[in-house]
Protein backbone atom coordinates (compact mmCIF):
# COMPACT_ATOMS: atom_id res chain seq x y z
CA UNK A 1 0.00 0.00 0.00
CA UNK A 2 1.69 3.45 -0.97
CA UNK A 3 1.84 6.18 1.20
CA UNK A 4 -1.02 8.46 -0.31
CA UNK A 5 -3.31 5.31 0.33
CA UNK A 6 -2.40 5.28 3.95
CA UNK A 7 -2.85 8.97 4.66
CA UNK A 8 -6.64 8.75 3.16
CA UNK A 9 -7.78 5.74 5.38
CA UNK A 10 -6.22 7.52 8.18
CA UNK A 11 -8.23 10.78 7.63
CA UNK A 12 -11.33 9.05 6.68
CA UNK A 13 -10.82 7.08 10.04
CA UNK A 14 -10.02 10.11 12.16
CA UNK A 15 -13.06 12.11 10.36
CA UNK A 16 -15.54 9.21 10.68
CA UNK A 17 -14.44 9.33 15.11
CA UNK A 18 -14.89 12.85 14.88
CA UNK A 19 -18.59 12.46 13.40
CA UNK A 20 -19.32 9.97 16.31
CA UNK A 21 -18.14 12.21 19.02
CA UNK A 22 -20.02 15.16 17.52
CA UNK A 23 -22.92 13.29 17.46
CA UNK A 24 -22.46 11.70 21.33
CA UNK A 25 -22.18 15.25 22.46
CA UNK A 26 -25.29 16.70 20.60
CA UNK A 27 -27.67 13.73 21.67
CA UNK A 28 -26.44 14.38 25.16
CA UNK A 29 -27.15 18.29 25.38
CA UNK A 30 -30.68 16.96 23.42
CA UNK A 31 -31.29 14.56 26.85
CA UNK A 32 -30.05 17.31 29.06
CA UNK A 33 -32.85 20.14 27.88
CA UNK A 34 -35.74 18.22 26.84
CA UNK A 35 -37.54 18.26 30.89
CA UNK A 36 -36.86 21.93 30.15
CA UNK A 37 -38.56 22.32 27.38
CA UNK A 38 -41.65 20.57 28.53
CA UNK A 39 -41.76 21.91 31.63
CA UNK A 40 -41.83 25.47 29.77
CA UNK A 41 -44.55 24.64 27.60
CA UNK A 42 -46.90 22.63 30.04
CA UNK A 43 -46.34 25.85 31.87
CA UNK A 44 -47.46 28.29 29.23
CA UNK A 45 -50.38 26.15 28.16
CA UNK A 46 -51.89 26.04 31.94
CA UNK A 47 -51.11 29.89 32.11
CA UNK A 48 -53.18 31.00 28.47
CA UNK A 49 -55.92 27.99 29.64
CA UNK A 50 -56.47 29.75 32.89
CA UNK A 51 -56.43 33.36 31.58
CA UNK A 52 -59.52 32.50 28.99
CA UNK A 53 -62.42 34.08 29.75
CA UNK A 54 -65.58 31.49 30.74
CA UNK A 55 -67.98 32.71 27.53
CA UNK A 56 -70.82 34.33 29.42
CA UNK A 57 -73.71 31.59 28.68
CA UNK A 58 -71.44 28.75 30.23
CA UNK A 59 -70.85 31.16 33.34
CA UNK A 60 -74.43 32.12 33.66
CA UNK A 61 -75.72 28.61 34.01
CA UNK A 62 -77.24 27.82 37.79
CA UNK A 63 -75.52 24.68 39.70
CA UNK A 64 -77.12 21.20 39.47
CA UNK A 65 -79.66 21.31 42.51
CA UNK A 66 -82.25 18.58 42.57
CA UNK A 67 -86.06 18.88 42.17
CA UNK A 68 -87.43 19.30 45.43
CA UNK A 69 -90.50 16.99 45.52
CA UNK A 70 -92.45 15.75 48.63
CA UNK A 71 -93.65 12.32 47.42
CA UNK A 72 -91.19 9.39 46.31
CA UNK A 73 -91.90 6.65 44.81
CA UNK A 74 -90.62 4.11 47.20
CA UNK A 75 -91.80 1.01 48.48
CA UNK A 76 -91.47 2.11 52.50
CA UNK A 77 -92.98 2.99 54.84
CA UNK A 78 -91.16 6.16 56.37
CA UNK A 79 -89.80 5.94 60.26
CA UNK A 80 -90.01 9.15 62.67
CA UNK A 81 -87.61 11.50 63.89
CA UNK A 82 -86.23 11.10 67.34
CA UNK A 83 -88.48 14.16 68.19
CA UNK A 84 -91.34 11.87 67.40
CA UNK A 85 -90.83 8.74 69.33
CA UNK A 86 -93.31 8.78 71.79
CA UNK A 87 -95.91 8.89 68.91
CA UNK A 88 -94.47 6.19 66.89
CA UNK A 89 -95.44 2.42 66.57
CA UNK A 90 -93.24 -0.12 64.86
CA UNK A 91 -93.71 0.22 60.92
CA UNK A 92 -95.89 -2.79 59.14
CA UNK A 93 -94.77 -4.89 56.70
CA UNK A 94 -92.87 -2.66 53.74
CA UNK A 95 -94.60 -4.48 50.77
CA UNK A 96 -97.68 -2.88 50.91
CA UNK A 97 -98.71 -1.20 47.35
CA UNK A 98 -100.67 1.74 48.05
CA UNK A 99 -98.35 2.34 51.72
CA UNK A 100 -96.02 4.44 49.15
CA UNK A 101 -94.56 7.42 50.71
CA UNK A 102 -91.36 9.37 51.24
CA UNK A 103 -90.48 10.59 54.33
CA UNK A 104 -91.40 14.38 54.63
CA UNK A 105 -88.29 17.05 54.27
CA UNK A 106 -87.39 18.53 57.72
CA UNK A 107 -88.98 21.53 55.42
CA UNK A 108 -91.96 20.71 55.95
CA UNK A 109 -93.02 22.13 59.92
CA UNK A 110 -95.94 22.34 62.12
CA UNK A 111 -96.11 26.06 60.85
CA UNK A 112 -96.29 25.13 57.40
CA UNK A 113 -99.53 25.07 55.55
CA UNK A 114 -101.02 26.29 58.15
CA UNK A 115 -105.02 26.37 57.51
CA UNK A 116 -106.23 30.04 58.17
CA UNK A 117 -107.49 30.51 61.47
CA UNK A 118 -105.97 27.28 63.31
CA UNK A 119 -103.37 28.20 66.02
CA UNK A 120 -100.45 26.30 66.83
CA UNK A 121 -100.72 24.53 69.97
CA UNK A 122 -97.83 24.81 72.87
CA UNK A 123 -95.85 21.78 73.88
CA UNK A 124 -97.33 21.82 76.87
CA UNK A 125 -100.81 20.97 75.46
CA UNK A 126 -100.30 18.33 73.34
CA UNK A 127 -102.99 15.98 72.31
CA UNK A 128 -102.00 12.53 70.95
CA UNK A 129 -105.17 9.84 69.23
CA UNK A 130 -104.38 6.60 67.48
CA UNK A 131 -106.12 6.69 64.23
CA UNK A 132 -106.07 2.93 62.77
CA UNK A 133 -106.46 3.03 59.37
CA UNK A 134 -107.99 -0.13 57.51
CA UNK A 135 -108.80 -0.60 53.83
CA UNK A 136 -110.93 -3.55 52.60
CA UNK A 137 -112.33 -6.53 54.75
CA UNK A 138 -112.77 -9.95 52.98
CA UNK A 139 -110.77 -12.70 52.76
CA UNK A 140 -107.34 -12.56 50.87
CA UNK A 141 -104.39 -14.14 52.26
CA UNK A 142 -101.35 -13.09 51.83
CA UNK A 143 -102.80 -8.98 50.94
CA UNK A 144 -101.37 -7.32 53.77
CA UNK A 145 -104.20 -4.29 52.56
CA UNK A 146 -106.93 -6.89 53.49
CA UNK A 147 -108.52 -8.32 56.80
CA UNK A 148 -110.69 -10.56 57.98
CA UNK A 149 -113.86 -10.25 59.28
CA UNK A 150 -112.93 -12.59 61.79
CA UNK A 151 -109.66 -10.28 62.63
CA UNK A 152 -111.84 -7.41 63.07
CA UNK A 153 -114.31 -8.66 64.82
CA UNK A 154 -111.60 -9.84 67.28
CA UNK A 155 -109.90 -6.09 67.21
CA UNK A 156 -113.26 -3.82 67.64
CA UNK A 157 -113.98 -6.91 70.26
CA UNK A 158 -110.60 -5.93 72.13
CA UNK A 159 -111.57 -2.29 71.87
CA UNK A 160 -115.07 -2.74 73.09
CA UNK A 161 -113.70 -5.25 75.98
CA UNK A 162 -110.61 -2.72 77.30
CA UNK A 163 -112.24 0.54 77.58
CA UNK A 164 -111.42 2.48 74.38
CA UNK A 165 -113.99 4.50 72.31
CA UNK A 166 -114.26 4.86 69.06
CA UNK A 167 -114.63 8.63 68.02
CA UNK A 168 -116.26 10.38 65.27
CA UNK A 169 -114.73 12.50 63.09
CA UNK A 170 -116.31 15.56 64.41
CA UNK A 171 -115.32 14.57 68.09
CA UNK A 172 -111.82 14.13 66.86
CA UNK A 173 -111.36 17.66 66.03
CA UNK A 174 -113.11 19.05 68.27
CA UNK A 175 -110.70 16.90 70.66
CA UNK A 176 -107.70 17.84 68.18
CA UNK A 177 -108.62 21.65 68.70
CA UNK A 178 -109.22 21.43 72.44
CA UNK A 179 -112.85 23.41 71.64
CA UNK A 180 -113.88 24.27 75.31
CA UNK A 181 -116.63 21.44 77.02
CA UNK A 182 -115.66 18.84 74.57
CA UNK A 183 -113.61 16.51 77.23
CA UNK A 184 -111.92 13.62 76.05
CA UNK A 185 -113.65 9.90 76.32
CA UNK A 186 -111.31 6.83 77.41
CA UNK A 187 -108.81 5.68 75.53
CA UNK A 188 -110.19 7.81 72.21
CA UNK A 189 -109.51 6.12 68.97
CA UNK A 190 -110.57 6.94 65.42
CA UNK A 191 -111.51 4.46 63.02
CA UNK A 192 -110.59 4.97 59.20
CA UNK A 193 -111.43 3.15 56.07
CA UNK A 194 -109.67 4.20 52.26
CA UNK A 195 -111.11 3.50 48.96
CA UNK A 196 -114.80 2.88 49.60
CA UNK A 197 -114.70 -0.84 48.82
CA UNK A 198 -118.22 -2.71 48.60
CA UNK A 199 -117.08 -5.15 51.60
CA UNK A 200 -116.83 -1.83 53.94
CA UNK A 201 -120.95 -2.16 54.33
CA UNK A 202 -121.05 -5.94 54.01
CA UNK A 203 -118.73 -7.23 56.27
CA UNK A 204 -117.39 -3.58 58.57
CA UNK A 205 -120.74 -1.95 58.81
CA UNK A 206 -122.37 -4.65 60.94
CA UNK A 207 -119.29 -5.42 62.95
CA UNK A 208 -119.07 -2.21 63.91
CA UNK A 209 -123.04 -1.89 64.38
CA UNK A 210 -122.58 -4.39 66.83
CA UNK A 211 -120.19 -1.80 68.86
CA UNK A 212 -121.84 0.72 68.61
CA UNK A 213 -118.67 2.33 66.67
CA UNK A 214 -118.69 4.86 64.43
CA UNK A 215 -115.98 5.38 61.89
CA UNK A 216 -114.41 7.39 58.97
CA UNK A 217 -114.75 6.64 55.20
CA UNK A 218 -111.86 8.11 52.62
CA UNK A 219 -113.50 7.17 49.31
CA UNK A 220 -113.24 8.40 45.71
CA UNK A 221 -116.60 9.24 44.24
CA UNK A 222 -114.89 8.73 40.81
CA UNK A 223 -114.98 5.19 41.26
CA UNK A 224 -118.77 4.83 42.78
CA UNK A 225 -120.05 1.85 40.99
CA UNK A 226 -117.11 0.53 39.95
CA UNK A 227 -116.94 -3.50 40.75
CA UNK A 228 -115.99 -4.01 44.36
CA UNK A 229 -116.83 -0.49 45.20
CA UNK A 230 -119.39 1.32 46.85
CA UNK A 231 -122.71 2.94 45.02
CA UNK A 232 -124.13 5.97 46.54
CA UNK A 233 -127.08 4.28 48.20
CA UNK A 234 -124.36 1.97 50.27
CA UNK A 235 -122.48 5.24 51.14
CA UNK A 236 -125.85 6.84 52.64
CA UNK A 237 -126.12 3.63 54.26
CA UNK A 238 -122.77 3.67 56.03
CA UNK A 239 -123.62 7.52 56.46
CA UNK A 240 -127.24 6.84 58.76
CA UNK A 241 -125.01 4.19 60.58
CA UNK A 242 -122.56 6.79 61.65
CA UNK A 243 -119.70 6.44 59.56
CA UNK A 244 -118.15 10.20 58.63
CA UNK A 245 -117.81 10.59 54.53
CA UNK A 246 -114.59 12.49 53.38
CA UNK A 247 -112.50 12.84 50.18
CA UNK A 248 -109.88 10.75 48.86
CA UNK A 249 -109.33 11.99 45.69
CA UNK A 250 -111.89 12.11 42.98
CA UNK A 251 -110.60 8.81 40.94
CA UNK A 252 -107.33 7.65 43.81
CA UNK A 253 -104.55 9.35 41.70
CA UNK A 254 -101.09 10.09 41.95
CA UNK A 255 -101.25 13.82 42.88
CA UNK A 256 -97.68 14.53 42.21
CA UNK A 257 -97.95 13.40 38.81
CA UNK A 258 -100.77 16.21 37.79
CA UNK A 259 -100.48 19.63 36.91
CA UNK A 260 -101.90 22.01 39.39
CA UNK A 261 -105.29 22.34 37.69
CA UNK A 262 -105.46 18.71 37.67
CA UNK A 263 -104.67 18.34 41.40
CA UNK A 264 -107.53 21.24 41.49
CA UNK A 265 -109.95 19.41 40.28
CA UNK A 266 -109.32 15.71 41.58
CA UNK A 267 -109.60 17.25 45.37
CA UNK A 268 -111.93 19.92 45.05
CA UNK A 269 -114.69 17.64 42.56
CA UNK A 270 -114.66 14.80 45.13
CA UNK A 271 -115.71 17.13 48.01
CA UNK A 272 -117.91 18.65 45.96
CA UNK A 273 -120.37 15.21 45.04
CA UNK A 274 -119.82 13.92 48.76
CA UNK A 275 -121.48 17.61 49.72
CA UNK A 276 -124.02 17.63 47.25
CA UNK A 277 -124.70 13.50 47.71
CA UNK A 278 -124.82 13.69 51.42
CA UNK A 279 -125.90 17.06 52.47
CA UNK A 280 -122.73 16.90 54.80
CA UNK A 281 -119.86 19.06 55.62
CA UNK A 282 -116.68 17.16 53.65
CA UNK A 283 -112.87 19.21 54.38
CA UNK A 284 -110.89 16.64 55.66
CA UNK A 285 -108.82 15.08 52.70
CA UNK A 286 -106.89 11.70 52.83
CA UNK A 287 -104.40 11.22 50.33
CA UNK A 288 -104.51 8.62 47.44
CA UNK A 289 -101.42 6.45 47.83
CA UNK A 290 -100.05 8.82 50.67
CA UNK A 291 -98.28 10.75 48.15
CA UNK A 292 -98.58 14.35 47.95
CA UNK A 293 -96.34 17.49 46.68
CA UNK A 294 -95.91 21.19 47.03
CA UNK A 295 -98.80 21.79 44.65
CA UNK A 296 -101.13 19.59 46.50
CA UNK A 297 -100.84 21.00 50.29
CA UNK A 298 -101.59 24.62 48.47
CA UNK A 299 -104.43 23.55 47.01
CA UNK A 300 -105.59 22.81 50.49
CA UNK A 301 -104.92 25.75 52.01
CA UNK A 302 -106.44 27.56 49.13
CA UNK A 303 -109.89 25.87 49.09
CA UNK A 304 -110.25 26.04 52.86
CA UNK A 305 -109.31 22.11 53.51
CA UNK A 306 -108.72 21.94 57.57
CA UNK A 307 -107.31 18.45 57.65
CA UNK A 308 -105.52 15.86 55.96
CA UNK A 309 -103.94 12.57 56.27
CA UNK A 310 -101.28 10.89 55.21
CA UNK A 311 -99.74 6.95 56.19
CA UNK A 312 -97.09 7.87 58.12
CA UNK A 313 -96.55 6.15 61.00
CA UNK A 314 -97.68 7.36 64.53
CA UNK A 315 -100.60 8.75 66.60
CA UNK A 316 -101.87 12.01 65.75
CA UNK A 317 -101.59 14.88 67.44
CA UNK A 318 -102.22 19.02 67.56
CA UNK A 319 -98.34 19.70 67.17
CA UNK A 320 -98.46 18.34 63.86
CA UNK A 321 -98.47 19.96 60.54
CA UNK A 322 -103.23 20.18 60.13
CA UNK A 323 -102.22 18.63 56.55
CA UNK A 324 -99.74 16.42 57.86
CA UNK A 325 -101.55 13.92 59.92
CA UNK A 326 -100.32 10.63 60.98
CA UNK A 327 -101.97 6.95 61.12
CA UNK A 328 -101.64 3.48 62.30
CA UNK A 329 -101.57 1.34 59.35
CA UNK A 330 -103.35 -2.31 60.22
CA UNK A 331 -101.87 -5.24 58.45
CA UNK A 332 -104.40 -7.47 57.78
CA UNK A 333 -102.14 -10.24 58.15
CA UNK A 334 -100.93 -9.26 61.70
CA UNK A 335 -101.81 -11.41 65.32
CA UNK A 336 -103.87 -9.44 67.38
CA UNK A 337 -101.18 -9.19 69.66
CA UNK A 338 -99.52 -6.77 67.11
CA UNK A 339 -102.74 -4.94 66.62
CA UNK A 340 -102.80 -4.68 70.72
CA UNK A 341 -98.93 -3.27 70.47
CA UNK A 342 -100.22 -0.39 68.30
CA UNK A 343 -102.92 1.08 71.06
CA UNK A 344 -101.99 3.30 73.77
CA UNK A 345 -102.01 1.30 77.54
CA UNK A 346 -103.61 4.37 79.26
CA UNK A 347 -105.18 8.16 78.28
Amino acid sequence: MNVRRKRFLFYTVLAGLFTLLFLFFISGLNSSTAPTLIEVQAEELIQSSVSTPVPAEVSSLPPDKPEQLLPAQVDTIPTATSSDQSDVIPAPTPSVQELTAPPQPTSVTVDTYMPNGVVTPSASSKVSIPVLNYHSVTMDPGNVVVISPAKLEAQMKYLHDHGYTPISLTTFINLIEKKSGHAAPDKPVLLTFDDGYVDNVEEAMPILAKYNFPATLFMSPGMVEDAGYLNWEQVKQLQQAGWDIQPHGMTHPHLPKLSAAQQVYEITEARKLIEEKLGTQADVFCYPYGEYNETTLKVLKDHGFRYAFTIDQGYTTNQQSPYLLKRLFINGEESLKAFINKLPKSN
